[in-house]
Parts: C-alpha cells; sequence; structure tokens
C-alpha cells in the first residue's frame, strides 16, 4: 500500500512541474477556436463507431448524439425535461401503453432526403434484428414484442412498430411505460436513413459504410468533418438541419484523451475549453489553480468490478461475495479518488425515485467485512488463500483504474491471501476482451442511459447485450417483467428493489462507488453550459466565446 502511495507522489510532482511550466508566446489552441466559434472538448476515448446499432461507449454516444435527433431531444436549461426533436408532438392513452408520434414535415436528412416515420421503424427494426447483434437492443425492449422478435420467437409484423404515413409513428407498448420519453433521450431511438443505409450493404451488414465519416447521412445538428485517429473528430452544421440558425457554435472538436493527467496538462496548456475528467490526484491542483473553471457535479454513474462467474472459483457465489468484502470502500474513495463519489455497496445509485435497500455490508465495520470474507473463503474450500488459483484483473490504461487496481489487489492479498494480476489494456482491446468475456475480473462503470432505475438494474437481465458476467437468474428477469407490467409507479420501484437486491446476494460484481464528475471548464470561452446528471448536456447549446 505504500508503495501505492509513493507512485501517486510521484506522479502528482512530476505533473505539477509539467503544468506550472510556460505554454509559450502567442495565442492558445483554446483561444484561437474561441475566435472561431469552435468548441473544444476532451471525450475519453477514440469512438469505435458511429452507428447507433453498433456503438456502446460513452464516448460514441456524444457524439451520435450531436450527429442523429431522435424523436425528442434535450432541454438545455431543465435537467431530465425534454422538448420536441424530430417530432412536433406526440400523445398517448392513459396508460401509456400505446404512442403516437407526429414528425415534423421540414425534418431534412443531410443530403436533403426527408425524414420519415419509416425511418424511424426501419431502425428500431435493424436494431432488434436477431441476426444484426445490437449490444443495445435492450432498450428497445418496452415496445411489445420487441424482445422475442429480438429472440427470433416473432416475426416483426408483431411488433409494436407502425409508420402509419411519412409523418406519424405508431408505438405499441408490452406494458405501462410513462417514463418512455426519457428512455428515447438515448442515442438508441435516433432513426437511421433507410435510403443510404440500403445503398451500403443493406439492413444486416455490420459492416456497412453508411455510418463512416466520409460517407455519413444524418438529421442532427452536425454532421463529420474530419477525424484523425488518435488526435480529434470534428463536426459542423448540418445544413439541411431544422434549426441551424439556432445553434450556439460553428462546430466542435472532439479529442479523444484516454489519459486524465494528459488531458489536465492539455487544459491547462490552452488546448480544450472542456475536460472530460480530473484525475484523482489532480483535483486538488485543479481546484487551487483554476477555482472558477474546476467542476465537481453529481454524477448518474457507479464504479464497479465485474466477475466472469463461468469460471472457477468465480461460478462460487462464496468466493465473489468474500472478494466484495474485503476491499475497503472508504480508504478507497478516500485516499484513491481523492473524495470524488461516495462508498457503494449497492448498484443503481439513489436518486430518480429510486431509493436503493443498503445491503447487509453497508452496515457492518470493515473487520466484521473482513472476518466475513475469511469464513467465506474458507468455506470454499481456500482458507486462507491455500490453493486459491491466480485470477486477471483486466483494466483499460487510465492511469487512475491501474492504482485503483493495485490498491485492490494489496488488499486481498494482506487480508485474503490471493494473488490477483493486473492486466492493462487500450480501450478497444478492453472493451473486446468484455464483451467476449476473455476475463476474470474487469475494471468496469456504468452511467445511466436515462433518468430511471431500470436503466442500473436491467443491465443484468438475462443473456443481456451489456451484462457480459455470465450470471442470470429467473427470479431477477420476473421482477424485471413484473415492474415492466405495472404502471404504478411505487410497485414498480419496488420490484426494480427486489431485483436489484436477488443480484447482490449472488455478487456478479463487486460495486465500489458512486462516482462524481470531475473536470475543467473554461469560464472565460463557454457559455451556456450546465451539469447535468446523465452528462448528456446538448453540445448545439453550447456558446463559445473570445
Amino acid at each position: 500500500m505504500s508503495q501505492v502511495k509513493r507512485r501517486l507522489a510521484t506522479i502528482l510532482s512530476i505533473l505539477s512541474g509539467i503544468l506550472l511550466s510556460s505554454c509559450g508566446d502567442g495565442k492558445s489552441s483554446a483561444e484561437k477556436f474561441a475566435e472561431e466559434r469552435i468548441l473544444l472538448i476532451g471525450n475519453n476515448s477514440e469512438p469505435q463507431s458511429l452507428d447507433p446499432h453498433k456503438a456502446t461507449a460513452v464516448a460514441d454516444g456524444k457524439i451520435i448524439s450531436c450527429l442523429l435527433e431522435g424523436l425528442v431531444r434535450p432541454d438545455p436549461k431543465k435537467d431530465g425535461a425534454v422538448l420536441p426533436g424530430t417530432a412536433e408532438r406526440w400523445q398517448h392513452n392513459e396508460d401509456a401503453t400505446e404512442w403516437i408520434f407526429y414528425l415534423r414535415k421540414d425534418a431534412e436528412w443531410s443530403d436533403g432526403r426527408p425524414v420519415r416515420a419509416q425511418d424511424f421503424a426501419y431502425a428500431y427494426r435493424r436494431m432488434l434484428h436477431p441476426q444484426f447483434g445490437g449490444k443495445y437492443a435492450e432498450m428497445l425492449y418496452p415496445i411489445l414484442g420487441a424482445e422475442a422478435y429480438n429472440k427470433g420467437e416473432c416475426s416483426w409484423d408483431s411488433v409494436g412498430v407502425q409508420a402509419e404515413d411519412a409523418h406519424t409513428l405508431r408505438l405499441k407498448l408490452s406494458g405501462p411505460t410513462p417514463h418512455l420519453l426519457q428512455l428515447m433521450l438515448h442515442f438508441t431511438w435516433s432513426p437511421i436513413p433507410e435510403h443510404h443505409v440500403e445503398a451500403n450493404g443493406g439492413m444486416l451488414d455490420r459492416r456497412s459504410r453508411w455510418a463512416q465519416q466520409d460517407n455519413w447521412v444524418g438529421n442532427g445538428a452536425y454532421i463529420p468533418q474530419q477525424h484523425h485517429f488518435n488526435n480529434f473528430l470534428s463536426v459542423i452544421p448540418n445544413p439541411h438541419y431544422y434549426r441551424r440558425s439556432e445553434l450556439q457554435n460553428s462546430g466542435i472538436r472532439f479529442l479523444p484523451i484516454v489519459n486524465g493527467y494528459t488531458e489536465t496538462r492539455m487544459y491547462f496548456g490552452g488546448k480544450l475549453h472542456i475536460s472530460n475528467n480530473v484525475p484523482p490526484e489532480m483535483i486538488a491542483y485543479a481546484a487551487e489553480r483554476a477555482p472558477q473553471d474546476f467542476c465537481r457535479d453529481p454524477y448518474y454513474c457507479t464504479i464497479f468490478y465485474r466477475m466472469n462467474t463461468t469460471r472457477p472459483p468465480l461460478n462460487d457465489a462464496r468466493v465473489r461475495e468474500a472478494l466484495s468484502l474485503a476491499i475497503d470502500r472508504e480508504t478507497l474513495v478516500q485516499k484513491v479518488v481523492r473524495n470524488a463519489g461516495t462508498p457503494a455497496y449497492g448498484f443503481t445509485p439513489p436518486g430518480a425515485g429510486f431509493n436503493p435497500v443498503a445491503p447487509e455490508a453497508a452496515s457492518m465495520t470493515q473487520a466484521q467485512r473482513l472476518a466475513k470474507a475469511k469464513q467465506l473463503l474458507a468455506e470454499a474450500g481456500y482458507a486462507e488463500g491455500k490453493g486459491f488459483p491466480t485470477l486477471e484483473l483486466m483494466t483499460t490504461s487510465r492511469d487512475v483504474q491501474r492504482i485503483m487496481a493495485e490498491t485492490i489487489q494489496a488488499m486481498w492479498a494482506e487480508s485474503l491471501g490471493i494473488h490477483v494480476e493486473i492486466r492493462s489494456c487500450e480501450w478497444t482491446a478492453y472493451k473486446a476482451a468484455q464483451q467476449s468475456m476473455n476475463y476474470d475480473l474487469s475494471s468496469s462503470s456504468w452511467s445511466g442511459d436515462y433518468l430511471d432505475a431500470a436503466t442500473f438494474v436491467e443491465l443484468w437481465r438475462g443473456g443481456g447485450g451489456n451484462n457480459n458476467t455470465g450470471w442470470s437468474n429467473s427470479q431477477f428477469d420476473a421482477q424485471l417483467a413484473a415492474a415492466a407490467a405495472t404502471g404504478d409507479t411505487q410497485q414498480r420501484m419496488q420490484h426494480l428493489q427486489e431485483a436489484e437486491q436477488i443480484m447482490l446476494r449472488e455478487h456478479p460484481i463487486i460495486p465500489l462507488y458512486y462516482s462524481e464528475r470531475t473536470y475543467l471548464r473554461s469560464s472565460r470561452h463557454v457559455r451556456g453550459w450546465q451539469p447535468r446528471l446523465l452528462d448528456n448536456f446538448p453540445l448545439d447549446a453550447v456558446e463559445v466565446a473570445p
């Protein structure tokens, strides 16, 4: 543990020296781009795909949300509120099981073709098609018959999606869904241009060029301009966007900066207007150097470890619980992430109408947790760690994840007598390994796709595209089904709470902490920015000024 602390001190010392060094004469990049009203924003990683049916990363979603517009769009003035998007109005029946959306007649694709209700129906069919393999297909499961179609159990004719004409889309849902508009703020509910996709390989071609930067057709506020791998992806206003005159900037550059130290250095070097993340070791420095720019916002996000429950000894729930109990979360939050969050023993963060039931471990002292962890490990046949195989903990290449992994590695060695290797991967390799379940333990995070507890609880649905633990439970899935079937808000939340308790008792994951967002935003150049629990502020509403 002391070795980790020495490493943190060394990193902080080096970076402080770098950040205090001169940036040179003349205008910075931030100043020059501000004069052109172009926003420079850190975006964590190189986008995997601009195709809304293939993308899963938050970094991808931020770009896609600029390039495609769904039926509704987020309100820049109020967190969680929605405004008309491609649909100018909508209506639903009394129990919110049937919705009709009326598309605006001036909505066009960036090639000048009209956006039709059929484009939405085509998009939803593609995402759900059992031969396509959309990782986020579950987002559309509220639609009647969507899950059955996605699993190959019925035809598309049985799914509750109907384009009644070019400007009218009717959706029939499997149960009361009063929060449907919140779901629709996610990029997975966006339309795609049927004519352009069909001209580039068709619905089921996962290698289609339709969504590549040089071949893009979209209906959002922006279109791609340039993409230089591991450097930046830029977007400019879509000349066919119906709200083009309302855009507050003339373009955006997304910079895929994985390393938080590098990003913070770039910000203070005048190369960014908004950063994505201030790493824990730099929080005190950033807050002191630029108190007017440093931001610490609530965030609907949980940091946790996945466990591959198909591999021994992690197929034993006693082993999984022991690993979880042996982690001192208070120390982790205070010493490693520097209070950029709160310790978590559950998975779904409180808020948005959800009050999680605290697991037993939350009320125990750390000494009690350690005693129970040792007892469970002994019951599983590994008393004092003897005979326990070496496991591998996979992380991304971000330094904070590596340091957190080293801290937990030391905790497990000291308290349980077991050894865990750490494998650090670049982002693309990490995502591929996690999705193919080529790992033992995986450093993970989950930020809400919409402001509702279901976006967290439903992640652990059996066979879900983002589950990636091998864990499933029929009682858990039954609670999800019951939650979806009721129109009573209180009963719905109770079913979601009971589902989460089932999952937590079997420990396919190790919750670590509920995260906050720490980042830098230029008080000089950026206007109109508002913090969001989902970090989904509409970038078309951000004004960049000299």
